[in-house]
């Protein structure tokens, strides 16, 4: 089986706290470009660090293991059909990648008109930088995908990565991404993207790793960078007779399942 090559980056650090409450939107604060002149505002509203629990209650808690840092919600009509755009800055490119890799499900297009995309019925997803985000049509009557295709290229062009933005090389992997590969970075992460593996790490903290799921097979390969050594040879000696397995200091290549 190939061996997949990459380069991990460091873990997120901790995001200092916030008021649970919608903040007012300063454009000039605003970490990213978002389309404004474009469009005919009708909603806009930010969230910082832990507030985003005043907007998703219910999974605030996995975009805070991706190091979540600013959310726009932005509700737009354009060509008088309305829309809502989620932009998610995430504190880096891998993060930003691995947030949305365990969004992107059931696409009906992937990585064809953007690099890094998921499309299904009245909704385009796209990673771009330290970038997720989501961008939904509210009116199911129309044909949305011209919208959606034109609307995420303005959004591209006005958000153009910084060379720190441009360190992330899925070209160590075979395409296509959407929904193969993902980024995971800790136990909620992994849940969402391979629940079958979460209890092998649950002993674990502070990992980061690539997984790759094949669409056929189901069969899971990745590369894990564990915080010490010594947890990389604790789950090489804890689950040598379910994988192949090789092992380099602190980085474990799980090549799949043994038969």
């Amino acid at each position: 089986m190939r061996t997949l090559f990459f380069s991990l980056c460091a873990l997120a650090g901790t995001l200092s706290a916030m008021p649970l409450l919608a903040q007012s939107i300063d454009k000039e604060a605003l970490q990213f470009a978002y389309l404004d002149k474009e469009v005919e505002i009708t909603r806009e509203r930010i969230f910082e660090g832990p507030a985003l629990f005043g907007f998703m209650n219910g999974g605030a808690e996995l975009f805070l293991e991706y190091g979540f840092q600013q959310m726009l919600e932005q509700r737009f009509t354009y060509k008088e059909t309305p829309f809502v755009m989620e932009y998610y800055l995430m504190d880096s490119p891998e993060n930003g990648y691995g947030i949305y890799s365990v969004h992107a499900y059931q696409c009906r297009r992937t990585d064809e008109v953007f690099p890094i995309e998921c499309l299904t019925p009245g909704l385009l997803q796209i990673y771009y930088g330290h970038l997720y985000i989501n961008l939904k049509c509210l009116d199911r009557s129309v044909d949305s995908q011209p919208l959606l295709d034109t609307l995420t290229a303005l959004v591209v062009r006005k958000n153009a990565p910084t060379e720190e933005g441009k360190t992330l090389h899925l070209n160590s992997f075979p395409p296509p991404y959407s929904g193969i590969l993902y980024y995971v970075c800790g136990d909620l992460g992994l849940s969402a993207a391979h629940i079958g593996w979460a209890q092998l790490f649950a002993p674990y903290t502070h990992y980061a790793m690539w997984l790759r799921i094949d669409k056929e097979s189901g069969e899971a390969t990745a590369m894990v960078h564990f915080a010490t050594e010594d947890d990389a040879e604790a789950f090489c000696a804890q689950n040598g007779a379910l994988f192949t397995l090789e092992r380099s200091n602190n980085e474990v290549h799980i090549l799949g399942k043994k038969l």
